[in-house]
């Protein structure tokens, strides 16, 4: 049964690269007591109805200790995830994206991006890109669905490489694809760590009907990698961005849903 949004129509959101739960100024545990309690008190102190992760971590089942703990503390209970590759921190385990939300959400689906397999060098040791890719769960609010992703793009820069080459495009028009599936029949929220300020990119030149909620403030050093995207029938009330233990800013927006009958 559909689940009736605030009373005042509004929806909280927010995206947050977690860095597998990694402090950036260094830790050896993917889940200390420390950053769990951050994330609990930003979540409870914000009442976020939906968050999206990134770099979120699994263990080698695909269960992460982190979300346990969110989903029993919070009331966000219910999630959808997609591990997408091995761990950077810690051998034996995964790493990938998910989403949990106070509302049951009705189905979710899963894609992977297209892997172009760069490879180079640093500080003596090779690495390779990884898999990424997004989680769409879908949520029925009253009268009306939305979906709202959790996606991770490739990291271009550190294969000193730019996310417009040629090369890319597959990815891009993947996710374009992918993206584009139910955005002119649902209400749409993309949230994510693009790994670059080019929005373009990400809405398929243009072709996809979603705008920025975070109008370019630095969100990984001094660039604008992450973002809460909107689609057509959602206005923003009010957004920020919050410091935090990860080498990412937490996205945070505070949506007005339309109070008639869902599209």
């Amino acid at each position: 049964m559909p689940v009736a949004p605030r009373p005042d129509h509004t929806l909280t959101v927010a995206s947050w690269n977690l860095h597998e739960g990694v402090p950036a100024s260094g830790g050896t545990h993917p889940c200390s007591a420390g950053v769990v309690e951050e994330v609990v008190r930003f979540l409870t102190h914000r009442r976020v109805d939906i968050v999206a992760f990134q770099e979120v971590g699994f263990d080698d089942r695909g269960t992460s200790e982190l979300l346990d703990h969110i989903t029993r503390r919070t009331a966000l209970r219910h999630t959808a995830v997609l591990p997408l590759h091995e761990s950077s921190f810690f051998p034996g385990r995964l790493s990938g994206v998910a989403v949990a939300g106070r509302f049951p959400l009705s189905r979710y689906r899963q894609h992977r991006l297209p892997n172009p397999g760069l490879r180079t060098t640093i500080g003596g040791q090779e690495i390779h890109s990884h898999d990424k890719g997004l989680v769409t769960a879908t949520f029925p609010l009253g009268e009306t669905e939305v979906d709202v992703t959790s996606l991770h793009v490739l990291p271009f820069y550190l294969f000193r490489r730019e996310p417009d080459e040629a090369e890319f495009k597959e990815v891009w028009d993947s996710l374009a694809g992918e993206l584009g599936r139910h955005a002119n029949s649902r209400l749409t929220l993309v949230c994510g760590d693009f790994n670059t300020p080019a929005r373009r990119l990400v809405l398929g030149a243009g072709t996809l009907p979603l705008a920025s909620s975070i109008d370019g403030r630095p969100t990984y050093k001094d660039r604008s990698v992450d973002d809460i995207l909107y689609g057509p029938g959602i206005a923003v009330n009010r957004t920020e961005v919050v410091d935090n233990f990860s080498d990412h800013r937490a996205c945070v927006a505070q949506f007005r849903l339309p109070t008639g009958p869902g599209r």
